[in-house]
């Protein structure tokens, strides 16, 4: 009798032992989605059973099975579109598991939250190089890397902590959206800080915070009028990923008999005469050693990633997403990625990383090979500013300011240049402080441009303090991706110096949301004076007309009204924004040299 009840024992352990559930993505979902859903369901023999719905209002619509018997992915609906928690019912044979799904209510208004318009200014930070809010959870015992603050390429402790601490001092700064480097896990052994080797894609790094916690800070930061964007990184995970252990699919990443990197030939997606070969291996090849390049060419990858952006945005309440790597990925998986998400959310921002250098490129992107193109990041204007404000004296033909007005003169080519995204550096250029020989005045020149012309400025984080490369001989990542110090969050904490960059940009951005020309206006733009290096436009709309003048020469110059009544209109004066200076059109006025004028015109 003893051995009968032993043997019934040990049967029901085999059965519930071989049926156990170790992740469920997405971990839950919400009533009334527009993107249908696939639940990826992973566990130990699990794609050896089958799946039914053990509840009224669940409609299991088709079930599939993947490569690895561990993996069942599941597309579901609900009939009748009621939040609550429903049961999927797995068997095989005599064994059973229920395993509950949740489906949340959807907040009033969450499909038309508004993105980025050219109201807006987007604040770039990386987490871990931001402010250490929390020194405690430097390091965690469930992650591989430890603090290292003497390793440029090591884990310096910023968090979401550290980012709530900062949102009074960037409100202050006028910043309206925060975009941070990715949040998710990055487990790598080294260099695991900047986050795009995902570990877990809808887990926050635990030595950032929590998800709860991420979710609390996007709230608080809306009351204080700044909205979030989330980086994600549907081009490539990292190898300390869950699944590298078990793909689901031989051709979940793009596999190679030895390491094989991408060539970067991002050219060749919109080249007539490019080889497939090297095409191919532009959108195949890994990113990186850590980065195994996923292949969006499987759906079940490709829903996956939509599913991952829309349940972040759903979850945390962001404006948007920002996507890394754009053109690395298949293009047609790439539209249909921003086309579901901009059918989920048709107000929210897409920003597409689509590095080239030449405004035809951008502009391929933008204009989308596939409808529902993204928003994209204007890199062309990028490298021009800074060689034309590096550029002061012994001008030639095309050098200086007359470089902004070049590239400028391309926007042709856009479908609506007025929501590019502009910026002078990002974090993974080099410091624009540094590029322009640590020159506060051609700074501010520079922050003059970006509020002023047309697009949706963007601020790298330290910029404000003048925050500069830990070894100025070295400009590489680790070397600029400086950590901000706490201090600088209060003015008592602020260098004189610091304090004047600070309080410069603060004022202009403030002015800047008050400005109907800078957020709705057209622009009037003049080609620059070779001799001068001076570069002259207007913005103008139907209740406000602005002057704005860069005089990057380092001699005084005057302003010649006749060339300029075009954009003067019937105006007789003017008053600088920033000093008060009164300008009455038609007398002498002089702009100082190494100087940006804005002057709002009566």
């Amino acid at each position: 009798m003893k051995k009968r009840i032993v043997l019934v024992v040990a049967l029901l352990w085999s059965i519930s032992a071989a049926a156990q559930v170790e992740r469920v993505e997405p971990p839950f979902w919400w009533a009334g989605m527009q993107t249908p859903l696939q639940i990826m369901i992973y566990g130990p023999g699990l794609g050896e059973g089958s799946l039914e719905s053990a509840s009224a209002g669940l409609e299991i619509v088709a079930v599939h099975k993947a490569d690895s018997p561990n993996y069942l992915f599941v597309d579901v609906r609900l009939t009748e579109g009621a939040p609550g928690t429903y049961t999927l019912r797995w068997k095989k044979g005599r064994k059973k598991l229920d395993i509950p799904y949740v489906f949340h209510a959807r907040e009033e208004g969450s499909a038309l939250r508004q993105g980025l318009t050219p109201a807006d200014v987007l604040y770039l930070l990386m987490p871990d190089r931001f402010v250490n809010g929390n020194p405690h959870n430097d390091q965690t015992p469930c992650t591989v890397e430890k603090p290292n603050l003497n390793q440029d390429y090591g884990r310096h402790g910023g968090d979401l902590e550290g980012i709530r601490d900062g949102l009074d001092y960037l409100a202050r700064l006028g910043v309206t959206s925060i975009w941070p480097t990715p949040l998710t896990l990055d487990d790598e052994a080294h260099a695991s800080y900047h986050g795009y080797a995902c570990a877990d894609y809808y887990k926050i790094d635990p030595r950032f915070g929590t998800n709860q916690m991420y979710r609390d800070l996007v709230q608080e930061a809306a009351g204080k009028g700044i909205t979030f964007l989330q980086d994600m990184v549907p081009n490539h995970c990292g190898t300390a990923h869950w699944w590298m252990e078990d793909l689901p699919f031989k051709d979940w990443i793009h596999v190679f008999d030895t390491f094989t990197r991408s060539n970067y030939a991002m050219n060749t997606h919109m080249d007539p005469h490019a080889a497939r070969f090297d095409r191919d291996l532009c959108t195949d090849g890994w990113f990186d050693t850590s980065m195994p390049d996923m292949n969006l060419e499987n759906p079940f990858v490709l829903q996956y990633f939509i599913q991952v952006a829309v349940w972040w945005m759903e979850y945390v309440g962001l404006a948007g997403v920002r996507i890394d790597t754009y053109p690395y990925s298949n293009k047609e998986a790439m539209g249909a990625y921003s086309a579901a998400l901009r059918k989920e959310y048709p107000n929210a921002t897409v920003l597409a990383e689509c590095w080239y250098p030449h405004p035809q490129q951008i502009a391929y992107w933008e204009r989308g090979p596939y409808p529902d193109g993204p928003t994209v990041m204007d890199f062309p204007l990028t490298g021009e500013i800074f060689r034309a404000l590096r550029e002061d004296t012994n001008i030639g033909w095309g050098d200086g300011m007359v470089r902004i007005y070049n590239v400028l003169s391309h926007d042709f080519v856009y479908k609506n240049p007025f929501e590019l995204l502009i910026f002078g550096e990002n974090h993974d250029t080099n410091r624009m402080y540094e590029l322009m020989y640590r020159n506060p005045d051609k700074l501010k020149m520079a922050y003059v441009l970006l509020a002023t012309m047309r697009g949706i400025p963007q601020i790298y984080a330290g910029t404000e303090v003048l925050l500069g490369a830990k070894d100025p001989e070295r400009l590489g990542h680790g070397e600029e991706r400086v950590i901000l110090p706490q201090r600088v969050l209060t003015q008592e904490g602020r260098s004189p110096e610091e304090e004047d960059m600070y309080g410069f940009i603060s004022r202009l951005l403030t002015w800047r949301k008050t400005s109907h020309a800078v957020a709705n206006g057209k622009m009037i733009h003049f080609l620059p004076n070779m001799i001068e290096n001076t570069y002259v436009y207007f913005r103008v709309s139907s209740q406000e007309r602005l002057m704005v003048v860069i005089n990057n020469s380092k001699q005084p110059v005057s302003l010649d009204w006749e060339k300029y009544a075009e954009g003067v209109g019937n105006a007789k004066n003017g008053r600088e924004v920033f000093t008060g200076v009164e300008v009455e059109v038609g007398q002498p006025c002089h702009i100082p040299p190494q100087t940006a004028w804005v002057i709002a015109l009566d």
